[in-house]
């Protein structure tokens, strides 16, 4: 099965300053990898995401995968860094019912090294995005791999919607299929586009 983006346009988030929380200061032995253009984050041209937006029930089984490559053999992943939002504004009220996301890691040849899955609101319930680190067990990686977060319509991702670097996909997990992510304006000009995940390590 091949994954079929739908037309989009992109909102740039002018009015909202991306919010960072301390895990965005790496202590100096550990090594942030990032896959977007490395922008300061207030200044990066973000769009939010929800694969539930073009998939409806199916976005279930597809996240939002960025390929990395560890710096040295044997480094361990220790934190995964994710931009996202569950759209809180700072009522009561728009505090969303609970549900789940899904982080897996995977190797250059897509098997599973590690899977977690955890509560929205638990990380992500500030009035706006937030590139929020979330811990995971020392992971030895080597060569390329894959950190990979389903959104599942409980929240949305930031996505940089300019300087792609071709590391950014769509993972499948029914076929096993990386798709670039490619989205498609109203002028069927396709446009390469970054999330903003992170991984972390020694």
């Amino acid at each position: 099965m091949i994954l079929l983006i739908s037309a989009l346009y992109f909102v740039t988030l002018m009015s909202i300053v991306m919010a960072q929380n301390n895990a965005d200061s790496a202590a100096p032995n550990l090594t942030v990898l990032k896959q977007d253009s490395g922008t300061n984050l207030s200044k990066m041209n973000m769009s939010i995401y929800t694969a539930m937006t073009d998939l409806g029930l199916d976005a279930f089984g597809v996240g939002e995968a960025v390929r990395f490559t560890a710096p040295k053999p044997g480094w361990k992943l220790m934190q995964v860094r994710i931009a996202g939002w569950n759209g809180y504004n700072g009522t009561p009220n728009s505090i969303p019912q609970a549900s789940n996301f899904l982080i897996e890691i995977r190797d250059k040849n897509l098997d599973l090294l590690y899977r977690m899955a955890d509560m929205q609101n638990a990380y992500f319930t500030f009035s706006a995005p937030v590139l929020r680190g979330i811990d995971i067990p020392a992971l030895p990686v080597t060569g390329d791999f894959y950190v990979i977060f389903y959104d599942r319509g409980t929240m949305v991702i930031e996505r940089e919607v300019e300087n792609g670097t071709g590391n950014s996909y769509f993972y499948d997990s029914l076929t096993g299929e990386m798709i670039p992510a490619r989205f498609k304006d109203e002028n069927n000009t396709s446009t390469e586009v970054n999330w903003v995940i992170r991984a972390v390590g020694e």
